[in-house]
């Protein structure tokens, strides 16, 4: 049984789905980074309801590791500090955490989870949210990095500025 919390904030669709250990974190294998990527891309490419909308298929997205690294550094201050939100222990939002890693964006979006053991689950619960599924299939994100420590999941979605 697996216990979720769900939260949507409208500044930038950020979307939320709730262990409390402290881990080191760490950056995903580059196995497990081409398999959550491919996962995504399969999902977008196909379309999907979420909720009662329909998102049509949309192009696929590539791995950002500016993006992986604001993920990691929000996982694991969620983790550090015991809470679950979108907003940091310091007040920042996704924009923020994405500028503090040199990401130049005009969109980004993020998505987060707590207790799924491994990013297939997780994905099937962002799924069967419609906030978590909108996010997935947005056409405005190209890119995307994801985190896991202990076992909270962050995935950040972006689409870079055009030079």
């Amino acid at each position: 049984m697996f216990a979720a919390k769900i939260a949507i904030t409208t500044a930038f669709l950020c979307s939320a789905i709730h262990s409390t250990k402290l881990e080191t974190p760490t950056k995903l294998s580059d196995t497990s980074k081409q398999e959550a990527l491919a996962m995504v891309n399969r999902l977008r490419a196909k379309g999907c309801h979420c909720g009662r909308k329909y998102m049509p298929p949309v192009g696929p997205i590539i791995w950002n590791d500016q993006l992986e690294q604001a993920a990691l550094g929000h996982a694991n201050d969620m983790l550090r500090n015991n809470f679950f939100a979108h907003e940091s222990s310091d007040g920042s939002g996704i924009g923020d955490r994405a500028d503090g890693v040199g990401y130049q964006w005009q969109a980004v979006g993020e998505n987060i989870a707590q207790g799924y053991p491994n990013f297939q689950r997780t994905l099937l619960a962002w799924q069967a949210s419609p906030g978590h599924c909108i996010n997935l299939m947005r056409g405005g994100y190209s890119e995307m990095g994801v985190a896991l420590v202990g076992d909270i999941w962050v995935q950040d979605f972006g689409d870079p500025l055009s030079n």
